[in-house]
């Protein structure tokens, strides 16, 4: 069963979603979020001929520790000074039943590579206020050092205590432009 989306140009509203990411560090994961982005999500009347753009602040990641924080930031990590944004554009869409597989190419650090993102449709419909919303998960894993965020830290001869395959979650709501964000 596919399902059936208005076509048309939507915003992403930042007030409802969300970008996560996720590392191992020794034996836990490290999770944070990138609290500034925008993009578009252009719904086309074919869904195949989707698109997506989206662009993020670097600077603006989270972790919950303001010194682990400024270290991702720095050049060891995102170089957020030398590289303020990463950007995602869409290449295609793959459509089997329900489930979506998002292609793009994503920029890190000057770096472009391609990515295949799981998407999953959450839904849409009229908010309180009235405007038309749609709903998207989406998911991968990249390795972070293909970007050169690969700084690292270990003993001398020791394991490496950052893993490389980080993991992207997004939650999507995006709305008609123009209309309210609440």
């Amino acid at each position: 069963m596919s399902i059936d989306i208005r076509p048309g140009r939507y915003d992403i509203d930042l007030v409802h979603s969300s970008i996560e990411f996720s590392t191992r560090f020794v034996a836990a994961r490290v999770r944070g979020t990138f609290g500034a982005f925008s993009g578009v999500v252009e719904v086309g009347d074919d869904l195949r001929k989707s698109t997506v753009t989206a662009t993020i602040d670097v600077a603006s990641l989270t972790t919950g520790v303001a010194a682990r924080d400024e270290h991702l930031r720095s050049a060891d990590f995102f170089d957020a000074a030398g590289h303020p944004q990463a950007t995602f554009t869409s290449t295609g869409l793959d459509a089997d039943g329900d489930r979506y597989t998002l292609h793009g190419d994503l920029t890190i650090r000057g770096t472009t590579l391609p990515v295949h993102l799981d998407v999953y449709f959450t839904g849409d419909g009229e908010d309180h206020l009235g405007s038309f919303r749609l709903g998207f998960r989406a998911s991968t894993r990249v390795s972070r050092s293909a970007f050169g965020v690969d700084g690292n830290v270990s003993a001398p001869g020791g394991p490496l205590l950052i893993g490389d395959a980080t993991d992207l979650t997004l939650e999507i709501q995006a709305l008609v432009p123009g209309e309210a964000d609440d």
